[in-house]
């Protein structure tokens, strides 16, 4: 049953957007076949992510449900318990592969871990920049800040309706500025995790 609770959740916040009806017919007029875009769902810039915060909607799930979606999310699948795609940066998407049990679990033992650069310093005892080794980032549900769909957009009754074919998570990681250098945000997709039917034949 754990298999699915991950899945239930997330189609039951997409059901609403379905551009079918109810025979399972596409409907409306087609506007795009495929759309891609990455929405944020962790916002630190918010002082209270809960629901007490006016602005809790902005670019945010709400804390601590939004939290715990996404701890479970990570949960299932570094164990196998839901299926997950192979995304390749410049893919096409009209069709997503399965990673087997065994790649899934080689991906979160060895390559959960991302080396990146960090900004000079500037030292006034030298009066020069000092160079700083990569470090070392782990890749885990707390770097989870944004979702990436991938849709299919129709006009329906004069209103846009979007197919959701696939989510991946994006995780991110916040590189702070220094007074010699600026700061940057890494982003970077392992795999999707949620996939229509039509990209798995």
């Amino acid at each position: 049953m754990k298999r699915y609770f991950v899945f239930a959740v997330v189609l039951s916040l997409v059901a609403l957007s379905s551009c079918k009806n109810g025979g399972g017919e596409e409907r409306g007029d087609l506007v795009t076949r495929k759309i891609l875009y990455d929405v944020p769902i962790v916002n630190l810039q918010l002082e209270d992510r809960t629901e007490k915060d006016p602005n809790w909607f902005w670019e945010n799930l709400p804390y601590p449900s939004g939290d715990e979606f996404i701890d479970k999310l990570f949960a299932d699948v570094r164990d196998c318990e839901i299926p997950i795609y192979y995304y390749e940066p410049e893919g096409d998407y009209d069709h997503l592969d399965r990673i087997p049990d065994k790649e899934v679990k080689r991906l979160f033992e060895n390559d959960m871990t991302v080396s990146l650069p960090v900004p000079d310093v500037f030292d006034e005892t030298t009066n020069s920049f000092i160079s700083r080794p990569n470090v070392d980032f782990p890749l885990d549900q707390t770097r989870i800040l944004k979702l990436r769909f991938l849709e299919e957009w129709r006009i329906y009754d004069g209103m846009i309706e979007k197919n959701v074919l696939a989510v991946a998570p994006v995780f991110t990681i916040n590189i702070g500025g220094t007074d010699a250098a600026e700061g940057y945000e890494y982003n970077t997709v392992k795999f999707w995790f949620m996939a229509d039917k039509k990209l798995l034949k």
